[in-house]
């Protein structure tokens, strides 16, 4: 008896574990105000002709950003672009990336299938680096010491 109660609350975790995760984003869909966390997005195709495709997703950024992305084509699936705003973001190793004003934007792809096939990515942003003040007083004081070395050793 005491097994079958401990199952229930495992299942009813997972359960609620399940219901509490976003679900994926549909072409033409909004993937809301990017954060840290990946926004996921997806779209599946199937067709029995070569069949392009033009898919878009809204989103929204607080402030300036590095946008950041990945996105992975399954099936019969090809990708013939992706961009934000129009403009092909740069190609990393691991995804894209682009650095994007605050305010909506949209991120396009666009390719073609035959037969079955699809494509899963992934979308979030990072808030562009700001240099501390402590930061580029200890930046100036250090240099300001390699020249007053350097000018001592010129000296000598």
């Amino acid at each position: 008896m005491k097994l079958n109660v401990m199952m229930a609350a495992a299942a009813t975790l997972l359960a609620g574990a399940a219901m509490a995760a976003p679900s994926p984003v549909y072409p033409g869909g909004d993937l809301g105000t990017l954060t840290k966390f990946p926004t996921q997005f997806l779209d599946l195709i199937t067709t029995s002709t070569v069949t392009p495709f033009t898919d878009s997703f809204k989103f929204t950024l607080t402030q300036d950003s590095e946008v950041i992305g990945s996105v992975a084509a399954f099936g019969s699936l090809t990708f013939t672009g992706l961009y934000i705003d129009g403009v092909a973001p740069a190609i990393t190793s691991s995804g894209f990336s682009a650095e994007v004003l605050s305010g909506v934007h949209t991120l396009s792809l666009t390719g073609g299938s035959v037969g079955f096939g699809g494509y899963s990515g992934s979308l979030y942003a990072t808030a562009a680096p700001v240099p501390e003040p402590g930061s580029l007083a200890l930046a100036l004081a250090g240099v300001g010491v390699t020249m007053s070395v350097v000018r001592r050793r010129n000296r000598a």
